[in-house]
C-alpha cells in the first residue's frame, strides 16, 4: 500500500474542508485528540465484593449479640460471676464494640458503623437484663438508662448516618417499657411513650431523618394501643393515641417546613399503614367509652390531616406534593366508615346514589377525558362501592313488597341515570361500555320499580307498563340516533312480549288474551321496522 499518495490524499481533503469552513464562516475546528475511554473492569469486579462484605458484616454483628447473650447465659449456668459482674462485663462489651467502630471509620464508614450499632444493641439488652433479670435497678432507673442510650444512638447516627441506628434507637426506647415488666408500670409508661415521641419527633427534624419519625409513630401507637387492651382506661388510652397522632403529624409537617423538602411518594406511603392501625385503635377505644362519638371524632384527625396538607401546599406552590395520595386515601377510608356506614342515616343512603349521579351529570365533559391521577384512584373506588351498595339494595326492595319510600327513591334513581345518560351523550358513544352500562342499570332499575307499581293490579299491567318502556326508549333513541341505545332496549322488548305471550294470554279471559296478542304484535312489528331503519344507520 502506498502510504505516501494516502497521505497526500487526506492532506487535499482537510484543503477542501478549510475552504468551505471559510466560506460558511465557520470557526476552524480544533485539532482532536480523543482517546478511546477504556473501562475499568477492576471498578465493576469490587461492587459485588463489596457488597457481600456488608453482608458479612452485618452477620458478624449479629454473632457479636449473640455472644454478649451466651456470656451472660454461661455466667447463669456456671455460677463464675455475680449478676453485677455479668451486667458490667456486658455493658463494657457493648462500649468496646462501639469504640472499635471508629477505630474502622478510616477504612470503611458504612462498614465500620455496623459494629457501634451492635454495641447499642448489646447495651439495651444489658439494661434489660439489670432490671427484669436480677433486679439490680429500679424501673426508673432502667428507664433513664434506655434514654441515655437511645440519645447515644441518635449521637452515633450523626456520625455515620446510618439508618440502622435510628431503627435501633427507637425500637429499643419504645420497648424497654414492655420487656421491663409494663404490667406493674404502665400509667408511667404512657407518659414516657408520649415523652419518647416528642423526642424522637424533634430529633427527627435536626438530624434529617424520615425513617426515625416512621418508626417511632410505628411503635408509639402499637404499644399504646396494646397496653390499653389490658388496662380497661378507654378514655386515657384514646387521649394518649390521639396526642401521639399530633406529635407524629406535625412532626411531619415541621420536617417539611423547615427542611424546604415536602416527603416522596414513597416516604408517604410508609405513614398509610400506620394511619389506618391509629384509626382503628382510635375508633375503637373511644367507641367503648363514648358510643356514638368515635366516627365525628375520626373525621376530625382527617380534618386536620387535610389542613395540614393544604397548609405545606402553599409552600411548594409550583411542585406536586406527593403526600396527596395519602392525605386522600386516608379521607376516604374515614368517610366511608365513619359517615356513610356509621353516621348516614339508613333512610338517607339510597338518595346519596340520586346525589352522586345528579352531580356526575353536571360535571363538565373535560373532566371525563382528563387522565387520571393515582391519587383519585381510592376515592373513585370508594364512590363505585356506594353506588353499587345502593343500587342492589333498591333492586331487592323493589323486589319485595317494599313501602312507597324505596319506590320513590328507584323512581329518582332512574331519572338521576337517563340524566347522566342523556347529558354525557357523546361522550358516552365514543365509550360504548360505559355508555351499555349506564343503560342497562337503568333499564334494570326501571322494569323493576315498574313491576314493584304495578304488579298488585295484575301481571298483564306489568307486561303493558314494560312495552310501554321498551317502545318509548326505542322511539327515544330512534329520535337521538343513538344505535346503542336502541338495541339495549331490545332485551326488555323480548322479555315483555314473552311474558306477555307465553304466560298473561294463558291466565286471561278470552277477549283479554286476543286483546293482548293483537297489541303485543302491533308492538313488535312497530318495534322491528324501527330497528330495521337503525340497523342501516352508519357509525
Amino acid at each position: 500500500m502506498d502510504f505516501s499518495s494516502l497521505e497526500q490524499r487526506l492532506l487535499l481533503i482537510e484543503k477542501r474542508l478549510s475552504q468551505v469552513e471559510s466560506l460558511l464562516h465557520l470557526p476552524a475546528s480544533d485539532a482532536v485528540q480523543a482517546e478511546t475511554a477504556i473501562s475499568q473492569p477492576k471498578e465493576f469486579e469490587n461492587r459485588s465484593p463489596a457488597r457481600q462484605g456488608n453482608w458479612l458484616g452485618l452477620v458478624a454483628s449479629l454473632c457479636f449479640i449473640l455472644a454478649a447473650g451466651f456470656i451472660i447465659k454461661l455466667s447463669i449456668d456456671t455460677g463464675w460471676l455475680t449478676p453485677e459482674r455479668q451486667i458490667g462485663l456486658a455493658f463494657l462489651f457493648g462500649t468496646l464494640l462501639i469504640a472499635s467502630g471508629f477505630v474502622f471509620i478510616a477504612i470503611d464508614k458504612y462498614y465500620a458503623s455496623l459494629l457501634p450499632a451492635a454495641g447499642i444493641v448489646v447495651l439495651y439488652l444489658s439494661d434489660f437484663a439489670a432490671h427484669r433479670l436480677y433486679f439490680l435497678i429500679s424501673f426508673e432507673t432502667a428507664i433513664v438508662l434506655t434514654s441515655l442510650i437511645s440519645i447515644l444512638c441518635i449521637t452515633l447516627y450523626l456520625r455515620f448516618r446510618h439508618d440502622i441506628y435510628s431503627i435501633i434507637a427507637a425500637i429499643g426506647s419504645y420497648l424497654a417499657p414492655v420487656v421491663l415488666d409494663i404490667n406493674a408500670n404502665a400509667l408511667f409508661s404512657l407518659y414516657y411513650f408520649l415523652i419518647c415521641s416528642l423526642t424522637y419527633a424533634t430529633i427527627s427534624i435536626w438530624v434529617e431523618s424520615r425513617i426515625l419519625i416512621v418508626m417511632a409513630a410505628y411503635l408509639s401507637i402499637l404499644v399504646t394501643g396494646l397496653i390499653g387492651l389490658s388496662l380497661q382506661m378507654d378514655t386515657l388510652i384514646a387521649v394518649f393515641l390521639a396526642l401521639h397522632f399530633l406529635v407524629f403529624a406535625i412532626g411531619t409537617y415541621l420536617y417539611s417546613k423547615l427542611g424546604a423538602e415536602p416527603m416522596t411518594e414513597r416516604e408517604s406511603w410508609a405513614f398509610f399503614p400506620v394511619l389506618l392501625i391509629f384509626y382503628s385503635l382510635e375508633y375503637f377505644y373511644i367507641n367503648r367509652a363514648y358510643p356514638g362519638l368515635a366516627p365525628w371524632v375520626s373525621i376530625g384527625f382527617s380534618a386536620i390531616l387535610s389542613g395540614l396538607y393544604l397548609s405545606a401546599k402553599q409552600w411548594f406552590p409550583d411542585r406536586v406534593i406527593s403526600s396527596r395520595a395519602l392525605i386522600m386515601a386516608f379521607a376516604t377510608i374515614v368517610f366511608f366508615h365513619s359517615f356513610y356506614l356509621e353516621l348516614l342515616p339508613d333512610a338517607f343512603k339510597p338518595w346519596l346514589f340520586v346525589a352522586i349521579i345528579a352531580l356526575c351529570s353536571f360535571l363538565p365533559a373535560r373532566l371525563w377525558d382528563k387522565p387520571r391521577d393515582g391519587a383519585y384512584y381510592l376515592p373513585s373506588l370508594a364512590i363505585f362501592l356506594v353506588l353499587v351498595i345502593e343500587y342492589s339494595s333498591m333492586l331487592m326492595h323493589l323486589l319485595e313488597n317494599s313501602s312507597y319510600t324505596w319506590l320513590l327513591v328507584s323512581f329518582a334513581s332512574f331519572a338521576s341515570l337517563w340524566l347522566l345518560i342523556t347529558r354525557h351523550r357523546d361522550h358516552l358513544i365514543q365509550k360504548q361500555e360505559y355508555g351499555l352500562a349506564l343503560l342497562i342499570a337503568a333499564h334494570l332499575l326501571g322494569v323493576s320499580a315498574l313491576y314493584q307499581f304495578f304488579h298488585e293490579i295484575s301481571s298483564l299491567a306489568v307486561s303493558a307498563s314494560w312495552l310501554f318502556y321498551a317502545v318509548s326508549v326505542i322511539a327515544y333513541a330512534y329520535f337521538r340516533k343513538d344505535k346503542t341505545m336502541a338495541k339495549s332496549a331490545l332485551l326488555i322488548l323480548s322479555v315483555a312480549a314473552g311474558k306477555a305471550l307465553l304466560y298473561d294470554t294463558a291466565s286471561t279471559p278470552t277477549g283479554v288474551r286476543i286483546f293482548c296478542l293483537i297489541l303485543t304484535g302491533a308492538v313488535l312489528y312497530g318495534c322491528g321496522l324501527l330497528m330495521k331503519r337503525i340497523a342501516n344507520w352508519r357509525g
